[in-house]
C-alpha cells in the first residue's frame, strides 16, 4: 500500500503552512561504518539512557528501570555525576556520521527538498539535520538560544528545540528539565508559539510512547484550542508506522491527525510521504 500524504496536508504545504518536527526516528535512520568496523547508526533515547545506566556502573540498564523512568534514571545520572557532562562526552564521540552518510538517507533527502518549509524544528541533539541540508547545497541557521534569533532569515531555520551539544546548558534531558520546559515560558517556547500561528505541525519521527512528544502534543492543543476557528480543521499531523486503532484512537482524542506508514521499511515510507506532500 502506497504512503499517501492527505490533500489537505498537501495544501498547507504549498502555502508554506507546514512547520515539520524532527524527532530521534529520522536521525536513527542514518547509518555508517565506524572507525573500527562496525555498522553504526543515528542514536535513539533508548540507547543514551541505557549508557547513562553503564557510566553508573549498571551491566544492566532495565535493574535501573525497575526503579524508575528513564527521565528519572538521567535525574539520578545528573545527581550523581553533577552534571551531564561524561554523557555528553560519549555521544559526541558515537554520533559523528560522515556526510556521505547523511547525503545517503533518502528520509533527509526529503526533508532537505522541502522548499516550502522555511522552519523546522528537531528535539534531537545531533546535527544531522543541518549538516545534511549544508550537504544537499541548503543554506541553514541553526538557533539554539534566544542569541541566535533574528540573525540570517533568510536561510532555512532549524531549531534546536532541546538544545545540542554546541550549548550543553541549554540540552533538556533529565526530569527536572522536562518538568521547567513544560512551563513554556522560556525564549525557545515563545518561538514556537509564534511559529506555530498559522501553520499546522507535521511530526517525524516520534511515536506514541515518545518521551518528547507528550508535552509537545500538550503544548500544541493548549495553542490551538484557543483558536477554534482553525483555517485547517487539523493544527497536527503525525506519521505513524502501520497503525493501529490504539494509535488512531488516542492520537484523534488529541486531535492529531495519523498519517500512515505501511510496510516494513519506516525510512521509505515515511521519505515517501514527505515527497508526496512536496509533489
Amino acid at each position: 500500500m502506497s504512503a499517501i500524504c492527505p490533500p489537505e496536508l498537501k495544501r498547507l504545504y504549498r502555502e508554506g503552512r507546514v512547520l515539520p518536527f524532527v524527532g530521534a526516528g529520522v536521525s536513527m535512520s542514518v547509518s555508517w561504518i565506524g572507525t573500527s568496523g562496525e555498522q553504526v547508526r543515528g542514536p535513539s533515547w533508548v540507547e543514551m539512557v541505557n549508557q547513562a545506566a553503564r557510566i553508573l556502573g549498571y551491566d544492566d540498564p532495565e535493574l535501573l528501570r525497575l526503579r524508575g523512568t528513564d527521565l528519572q534514571i538521567l535525574e539520578y545520572f545528573r545527581v550523581k555525576k553533577k552534571n551531564f557532562s561524561p554523557l555528553i562526552n560519549w555521544m559526541v564521540r558515537h554520533i559523528d556520521a560522515p556526510d556521505s552518510a547523511l547525503k545517503s538517507s533518502s528520509i533527509h533527502k526529503s526533508l532537505a527538498e522541502l522548499d516550502k518549509c522555511k522552519i523546522l524544528y528537531t528535539t534531537n541533539y545531533d546535527d544531522f539535520l543541518e549538516k545534511s541540508f549544508e550537504a544537499f547545497g541548503k543554506r541553514v541557521h541553526t538557533i539554539t538560544t534566544e542569541e541566535d534569533m533574528g540573525i540570517d532569515m533568510s536561510s532555512t531555520q532549524v531549531v534546536k528545540f532541546h538544545g545540542d551539544f554546541n550549548n550543553p546548558d541549554e540540552m533538556v534531558m533529565s526530569e527536572g528539565h522536562y518538568y521547567k520546559r513544560m512551563r513554556l515560558d522560556g525564549p525557545m517556547d515563545l518561538k514556537l508559539r509564534s511559529d506555530l500561528f498559522g501553520r499546522a505541525v507535521l511530526f517525524i519521527g516520534y511515536s506514541f510512547r515518545d518521551i518528547n512528544i507528550t508535552y509537545l502534543f500538550q503544548t500544541v492543543n493548549d495553542m490551538f484550542s484557543r483558536l477554534p476557528n482553525s483555517f485547517s480543521g487539523k493544527r497536527a499531523y503525525i506519521i505513524v508506522q502501520n497503525p493501529s486503532d490504539f494509535e488512531n484512537r488516542l492520537f484523534h482524542e488529541r486531535n492529531i491527525e495519523v498519517i500512515p506508514a505501511y510496510g516494513n521499511d519506516r525510512t521509505a515510507s515515511t521519505s515517501e510521504i514527505l515527497m508526496n506532500m512536496a509533489s
